[in-house]
């Protein structure tokens, strides 16, 4: 039988090796290869992306990709912003299932992924959910029991935070469920600010020098809720930086302007190293998003000693910031709680922002994992 793939590459280079895992993921996503390329450096690792990009991302995005283990790229079936229909997932696990001690499954909710997921039900082929959050939320009957009927037939779970746990439970999961460290930084990006470097990076960017400055790093959708974010900023001295893009930039700078928001400041895409000396250069992160089934930036905002303001509604705010420490979660919809933490999250110690999250690199997070698929193996 022959599968559509675009490209393959088999890469021997290992050292401790004597499990071999394959891993569906729907993209390679930057901070996800490097998290495999860790994973690689434990067991012989193979994964199968449903796409070469997302729709919605760049091509630059990609660009810095360095791929170290074993990948294969599906060509076809594309669908949606990130999804796949293709029947390939399904025939490359019914072909090679047995060249594999470990199947990890990524996703659960594209045709591609589901059939691959009733296949291994159907013919006792065991897998994992390898998943990077969850949110439960109000749906249809219908909706609940599709997503139980597939998170149930996992045999394990991997899971970044208790709040995955209980939307994994929700979901009917009958196996074990693991933690494991969850990630999108590595060991040598925590890094102590230097007053040097904040006064270069604010004068690149014309950012006064003698204001405390907020960040957010975001898309521009209304899922991220900054128009409710730049309101804030209204009566404050405080400046805001918007790093980002998307369909609402033209309705956030009319708003800007509208309301003379000097103090507010709109920058592009940035990528990763210019984010973080931008990061290290401001004193509090905020997000006062409507829903993140996980939120990267708070753990990049804290690996670069940014307490954090964020909404109790990202899941990553949830499991990794505690009030008085490294920041403050809060209510969206409680206005004045939220000038009240932010006016308190400026005086909180950078460096215990940055201590807090020192376990969550692409090394610890792989080792962990390692570990786990270790034990069910043996």
């Amino acid at each position: 039988m022959i599968l559509s793939f675009l490209m393959a590459k088999i890469n021997f280079d290992r050292y401790n090796v004597y499990m071999r895992v394959l891993i569906i993921f729907n993209h390679p996503a930057p901070y996800k290869v490097n998290a495999f390329n860790e994973l690689s450096k434990y067991v012989d690792l193979t994964v199968l992306f449903e796409r070469t990009k997302a729709k919605d991302r760049p091509d630059s995005f990609y660009s810095s990709n360095n791929y170290q283990f074993n990948y294969i790229f599906l060509k076809d079936g594309y669908i949606g912003k990130e999804g796949s229909i293709s029947n390939n997932v399904k025939k490359y696990i019914k072909n090679l299932h047995h060249e594999y001690d470990v199947i990890l499954m990524n996703g659960y909710s594209h045709l591609a992924e589901l059939k691959a997921i009733k296949y291994m039900a159907k013919h006792n082929i065991k897998f994992g959910l390898l998943i990077n959050g969850g949110v439960i939320k109000k749906e249809s009957c219908f909706k609940r029991r599709y997503k139980t009927k597939y998170i149930s037939k996992a045999s394990f779970y991997l899971s970044p935070s208790k709040a995955s746990n209980e939307y994994l439970r929700y979901y009917g999961a009958k196996g074990e469920i693991y933690n494991y460290p969850y990630c999108n930084i590595s060991s040598k990006e925590i890094i102590k600010p230097s007053k040097e470097e904040r006064i270069e990076v604010r004068n690149k960017y014309n950012l006064p020098l003698d204001k405390n400055i907020f960040i957010n790093a975001s898309q521009f959708i209304e899922r991220k809720n900054n128009i409710e974010l730049l309101s804030l900023f209204k009566d404050r001295e405080d400046h805001l930086v918007l790093v980002g893009d998307g369909p609402l930039k033209e309705k956030y700078q009319s708003y800007i302007t509208e309301n003379k928001l000097d103090n507010v400041h709109i920058l592009p895409y940035l990528n990763k190293e210019e984010l973080f000396a931008l990061y290290r250069a401001c004193d509090v992160h905020i997000s006062l998003s409507k829903q993140d089934i996980f939120g990267h930036t708070i753990l990049e905002a804290l690996v670069c000693s940014l307490p954090v303001v964020a909404s109790k509604n990202i899941v990553s705010a949830l499991e990794y910031i505690k009030d008085n420490e490294n920041g403050y979660v809060v209510d969206i919809n409680d206005i004045e709680g939220i000038k009240e933490s932010m006016d308190k999250a400026v005086k909180l110690s950078k460096d215990k922002a940055r201590e807090s999250i020192k376990d969550n690199t692409f090394e610890k997070s792989a080792e962990s994992i390692y570990n786990i698929l270790k034990g069910l193996y043996e």
